[in-house]
Formats: structure tokens, C-alpha cells, sequence
């Protein structure tokens, strides 16, 4: 039986190709509806010292997570094709509760619509807009860390 090929997703290339951190990792897409985006990398790439994963890497695939949420949702924007959005992190904090031993997980739930429209509605009228989103890195159903960002979009 032949394997069956699996395109992969267009967040996903752009991670590898701007973020090369992304690549290093391994990091893929293995969800991205309406509800949520997750992310995933291999400990392999990412274990420290103590064989568990790497803090580093737990607080970097989260982050990547809020980014990928807010990429595809700029990529959708109006005159995106024609416009360079640039999305930058201006604030995170991050709490580990667990260490992490096997791969890495996280998910990014979506912002309520009313966040997106205040979001869209900002970034309009200043031509840049806040959206503050929070991802879990999840393992065997427990959260291991949870990390907050803000990230900011302008033209």
C-alpha cells in the first residue's frame, strides 16, 4: 500500500523558513481548526540534560503557538496578499508547573470573536493592535506550562 502524502500546512513552512529556531525543532502543525492551534516537536531535539525537555523549548513552542494563532489570522486579513504584516511578542510570562518527559505539546486556543474584532477594529483605525493569547504545553492531558504573550501587529 502506498503511504499516504499529507500536505503540509502553509504555517508550518513559514515557521522553517522565517523562524529557523522553528526548524531546529522540529516543530509541526498538527492541528490548526477553529477552536485551537497545536503545535508539536520531538523531545529529542529539545531535552536538556535531565532528559526532559528543555525550558527553553517548552516556553519557545508555546510562543510559536500564540504567533502561528495570530499569523493565521492576519493571513486572512483583507489586503493581506498586498500588505507585510509584521507580528512581534511584546510581552510573555511563563509558569512551569511539571517537567515535561516526553514530546512537546502546545496549544493555542483562538480568541473569542469578540477579541478579534476589537483586535481588527484597532488595527485599522492606528494601523497597529495588541492581542494578549495564552498557550499550555499539555502532556498525557496535564498542563506542564502555561505561558501568556502579548503580541503586536503593525504594517
Amino acid at each position: 500500500m502506498k503511504p499516504v502524502k499529507v500536505p503540509v500546512p502553509a504555517l508550518e513552512l513559514f515557521l522553517h523558513e522565517m523562524i529557523p529556531l522553528a526548524k531546529a525543532m522540529g516543530v509541526g502543525v498538527e492541528v490548526s481548526d477553529a477552536r485551537a492551534l497545536v503545535l508539536t516537536a520531538p523531545k529529542e531535539q529539545n531535552k536538556n540534560s535531565l532528559n526532559t525537555a528543555f525550558g527553553g523549548s517548552l516556553v519557545s513552542l508555546a510562543t510559536l503557538a500564540g504567533y502561528g494563532v495570530v499569523w493565521e489570522l492576519m493571513k486572512n486579513e483583507k489586503g493581506a496578499d498586498k500588505t507585510e504584516w509584521r507580528i512581534v511578542v511584546k510581552e510573555s510570562r511563563a509558569a512551569y508547573r511539571k517537567p515535561v518527559i516526553g514530546d512537546l505539546r502546545a496549544i493555542c486556543e483562538r480568541p473569542a470573536q469578540a477579541a478579534i474584532a476589537e483586535f481588527k477594529e484597532a488595527l485599522t483605525r492606528y494601523g497597529q493592535a495588541k492581542l494578549k493569547l495564552k498557550a499550555s504545553i499539555v502532556e498525557n492531558g496535564n498542563v506542564a506550562v502555561d505561558v501568556t504573550a502579548a503580541f503586536v501587529v503593525s504594517r
